[in-house]
């Protein structure tokens, strides 16, 4: 009889364990595939922005968190995207930081996988204060913009939070930079850039 108690107790407990892996599993699930706030993007180029736009050439901006997990999978994503975009793509990384916080809190893995892309400027974004002048509000956000200063993309080019490999965003990205057409947008997965103060 102590046996069989021992047995349904043993039982019982796989069941809980079980029970409990399927709900964790459940919940990194859940997490991974929801996106982040879509941005709230200008039609054109923003005429309050302080990077610089050179008339004539395609333009992309991609916000980052360094301190976010999900801007790794940004970051090599954005490495495929510079290899078969045309070279004369201009390339702006705004890397979001805190004014309380010196230079190095900013300084992260992430951002030297970003300085260490070819053709890509690494700018350390103050407050997010150029975020929100292009209307950004989460890490891995990205922005395309033609010639004429007119958006053709807004939004992530990750498949999910923190998953890099090929998905819709980046391939759209590359298809637009090379003259191709398309809806110009994809769901961003990142964590959130501090953007609710005004920007002047």
């Amino acid at each position: 009889m102590k046996r069989i108690g021992l047995l349904i107790g043993f039982a019982v407990a796989c069941a809980i364990w079980v029970v409990t892996v399927a709900a964790a599993v459940r919940s990194i699930r859940a997490f991974e595939s929801t996106p982040g706030r879509a941005a709230d993007a200008p039609a054109r180029w923003p005429s309050s922005a302080r990077i610089a736009r050179q008339p004539g050439t395609w333009t992309l901006v991609m916000l980052i968190h360094p301190h976010c997990s999900c801007s790794r999978a940004s970051i090599s994503e954005l490495a495929a995207v510079v290899e078969s975009a045309p070279r004369n793509l201009r390339t702006y990384v705004l890397a979001y930081q805190p004014h309380e916080y010196d230079a190095a809190w900013s300084h992260t893995e992430v951002w030297t996988a970003a300085q260490r892309l070819s053709r890509v400027r690494v700018i350390t974004d103050l407050d997010g204060k150029e975020a929100r002048r292009f209307g950004g509000y989460t890490s891995g956000q990205t922005f395309l913009f033609d010639p004429d200063g007119n958006r053709r993309f807004s939004g992530g080019i990750t498949l999910l939070r923190g998953h890099a490999g090929l998905n819709s965003g980046r391939a759209e990205v590359i298809r637009l930079a090379n003259g191709g057409k398309g809806p110009g947008m994809h769901p961003v997965f990142g964590c959130a850039i501090a953007t609710d103060k005004e920007t002047p």
